[in-house]
């Protein structure tokens, strides 16, 4: 009973540490570990992502906001050696952690590139670039949220399509009506949403045409 009493408190500091350290933009490469944990990995899973991206080899991939490449190495074994993946990141460690992962499983279509969301830089080297590109769980660690999200629609060719994925329990999640507003102002077009308790996950589509929509249809 007495030990009970001591775990709990105990417990409780370590989870409000946890959450501070979350808390922290970006998420610290030193924390890493924490995103290849069971429960983590249980959302937002690489078989999902592919179906509703409807990922073909030889595409030309974006994983914006990597990390230590959990979705990368496997949506990588996806699109094949006639396709590529862009592992951006802004903190090296975490391309490091990438491409030890790529080398493990003897990927060498993982393409790893340091740049911040939403600054612009990505625009600049690589517009009408990629066929498919995925945010998960980064958004809301972006300086810029809106800017991030017009840079992407930048970077992806006409019919290119974009996976948003947020999570309640992220300490920068971000609501659905906002992603919503965020993509619909730059011309994205909504073609499939999967929407649950705790969470949602949205794919957008550019439009081919020289005229964007406004709206989701």
């Amino acid at each position: 009973m007495r030990r009970r009493w001591v775990i709990s408190p105990l417990l409780a500091v370590g989870l409000a540490l946890g959450w501070k350290l979350a808390r922290r933009r970006p998420f610290s490469a030193r924390l890493a570990w924490f995103l290849t944990l069971p429960g983590v990995r249980s959302f937002a899973q690489a078989a999902e992502l592919t179906a509703l991206l409807e990922l073909q080899p030889g595409m030309r991939v974006l994983d914006a906001g990597a990390g230590p490449g959990r979705l990368t190495i496997p949506l990588a074994e996806r699109v094949g050696p006639s396709g590529s993946i862009t592992a951006l990141d802004m903190q090296p460690r975490m391309l490091e952690l990438v491409q030890q992962q790529a080398e493990k499983r003897g990927l060498t279509n993982v393409l790893p590139l340091l740049v911040e969301l939403g600054r612009g830089t990505l625009a600049a080297l690589e517009q009408d670039t990629y066929d498919r590109a995925l945010l998960v769980h980064v958004l809301g660690e972006t300086a810029d949220p809106a800017a991030t999200v017009q840079e992407l629609a930048t970077v992806l060719r006409p019919g290119g399509r974009l996976a948003i994925v947020e999570t309640m329990g992220d300490p920068h999640y971000v609501r659905y009506r906002r992603v919503r507003e965020l993509a619909e102002r730059v011309g994205l077009r909504l073609i499939a949403q999967r929407r649950w308790l705790l969470g949602h996950t949205t794919v957008w589509e550019k439009p081919s045409g020289r005229t964007r929509e406004k709206g989701a249809t």
